[in-house]
């Protein structure tokens, strides 16, 4: 008797659920890190101060505003640094002094300065105001802090891998968390822009391998039977981050602020220390089986049923029989390199490979930048943000029906064609239209979200067993390049206008959801061990 069947017999009890609830509100915090940067690097709008008519308690939106600072005409917005000269001296006969009387006579249009003084629209404070990022050259900081936050990402997944196979995935989880808490914490007293991103990095590098840690306990507490909805419950958990620091950002507007109320309750996760087990399998394969005998006999009690004591003898004799299978002598083992080999020199594998990776950059190019992006919407920008990060509860909801009843290929395929359509219509409706345009926004969101969680089945179920951790990671790796990319969209935004983000990513969608005719469909079929089997993975 294996593990999968003793939690078969056991069945889905309190004590299971309460473990996947602890579990999900780590998953909750988890979500806090790789998105908080959309908050405390978001930029502001403020315009430059005129002394000769900003008097008294200047306004962001006055009447005499295009009189003394020049529009960009593509955003119809004033430009954030640039005013129009001052004449100090005569004008129709009055005597105009520095502080003089605010007349359009006064300002040459034709001449334009810098200034140093700003005006905001409102109170709101992030390390733009704080840190001297003015001006529109200056973007590009905003958009590094993104990058920077990736970079962690792509740092700290690979490290967080080998430590959770190394020390178990309770220790990464509850680690990492911890760590977050604190970097993310420091974070907030940062005195200048370069130790913010130092904390940034550090931060989004403590906190990448939570996810997967956290979503493996969960899923490998339960049995087989009960990880399809274990795993779509508890994956609702991880948007709510998002929506908890949407909400605290409308309510607190202060950068430093927010970080502290965010990050400090992280603290908190170490309580979960005493009561989460470590992951089952993890145990049984460093042949700690009088623990996983404890805490089965925890499931059973919480379950009203006993656990038999032959249980723990089968679980000795069936991890014994595992070691001895994969102790086979090295001649009968394939190298790895002879298995890439054996993969690159197959063309079907080769092109699945490469669309697969294009598939991988879209989605997550796509995914994270509708949600960095939806501040840059009209409206309310932290309710766009709570929205757009909400609306993935009922697509992963909505995933999980659709898969059961539909082929991959097709879910695949599209979900991508109603983001990307989603996408383009945003730029086709008026401004004037602000909720058309946000509900429109919602439906792309919602269609990637279905996207990139079908692409994780998806992927896995296309490849051979002998290679198929090594492909997931080659092609998923492509999918950090478009995590690191999508904060420069804002950028882009910034100098070539708003709707080219939204339809770049209109497109990309489209074109990733034609290419998902051509991946095989593996709905209901044995998952291929071989590259040969992996060939023939094809649907008439």
């Amino acid at each position: 008797m294996d593990l999968d069947e003793v939690l078969g017999e056991l069945g889905l009890g309190p004590y299971q659920v309460s473990i996947c609830a602890v579990i999900g509100f780590i998953l909750t915090y988890s979500n806090i890190s790789p998105l908080s940067y959309a908050i405390t690097a978001s930029d502001l709008k403020y315009r430059c101060e005129i002394p000769q008519c900003d008097i008294d308690n200047p306004s962001f939106n006055v009447d005499w505003l295009n009189m003394t600072i020049p529009f960009n005409k593509r955003t119809n917005e004033p430009y954030k640094c640039l005013k129009y000269h001052y004449i100090p001296h005569n004008v129709k006969g009055a005597n105009i002094s520095t502080n003089g009387t605010c007349m359009p006579e006064a300002f040459n249009v034709n001449r334009r300065e810098k200034c140093d003084k700003w005006v905001f629209e409102d109170m709101e404070r992030t390390i733009v105001n704080d840190f001297g990022i003015m001006c529109e050259e200056n973007k590009w900081k905003l958009s590094m802090v993104g990058t920077i936050n990736s970079v962690g990402q792509l740092f700290g997944i690979p490290l967080s891998g080998y430590i959770s196979d190394k020390y178990g995935r309770k220790y990464i989880c509850i680690t990492g968390t911890l760590m977050s808490a604190i970097f993310g914490t420091i974070k907030s007293f940062a005195t200048n822009y370069y130790s913010f991103l130092v904390f940034e990095f550090l931060d989004s590098m403590a906190s990448s391998g939570v996810y997967a840690a956290t979503f493996v306990l969960a899923i490998e507490f339960v049995s087989p039977k009960s990880r399809v909805i274990i795993s779509t419950v508890v994956g609702c958990f991880y948007p709510m981050g998002a929506v908890i620091m949407g909400f605290t950002a409308y309510m607190i507007q202060d950068w430093r602020i927010i970080l502290r109320i965010l990050y400090l309750p992280g603290l908190l996760v170490i309580g979960a220390a005493w009561y989460v087990p470590e992951s089952l399998r993890w145990l049984q394969t460093e042949n700690r089986i009088e623990e996983v005998a404890n805490v089965l006999s925890k499931v059973a009690k919480s379950n009203g049923k006993t656990l038999p004591d032959c249980i723990k003898e089968a679980l000795v004799a069936n991890t014994n029989a595992k070691a001895n299978v994969t102790d086979t002598p090295k001649k009968n083992q394939l190298s790895c390199k002879k298995l890439l080999s054996d993969i690159f020199s197959s063309k079907a594998i080769t092109l699945r490979i490469m669309n697969c990776s294009f598939c991988w950059f879209t989605i997550t190019l796509v995914y994270y930048g509708l949600s960095l992006t939806s501040v840059e919407l009209s409206g309310n920008k932290h309710f766009n943000f709570m929205l757009v990060n909400a609306v993935e509860i009922p697509a992963s909801l909505t995933l999980w029906y659709v898969m059961e009843n539909f082929s991959r290929r097709k879910t695949q395929a599209y979900s991508f064609f109603f983001s990307g359509l989603g996408c383009i219509m945003v730029n086709l409706i008026s401004a004037n239209y602000i909720w058309i345009q946000l509900f429109l926004f919602l439906c792309s969101k919602f269609a990637i979200t279905m996207s990139f969680n079908a692409m994780y089945v998806y992927t896995a179920e296309m490849f051979p067993t002998e290679m198929r951790m090594t492909l997931f990671g080659i092609t998923s790796m492509f999918g950090r390049l478009g995590v690191m990319f999508a904060p420069q969209m804002t950028l882009l935004g910034a100098y070539y206008g708003q709707y080219v983000p939204i339809l770049l990513f209109g497109i990309l969608s489209i074109t990733a959801g034609a290419l998902s005719f051509f991946f095989p469909e593996t709905k209901d079929k044995k998952l291929p061990d071989t590259v040969k089997q992996a060939e023939f993975v094809v649907d008439i």
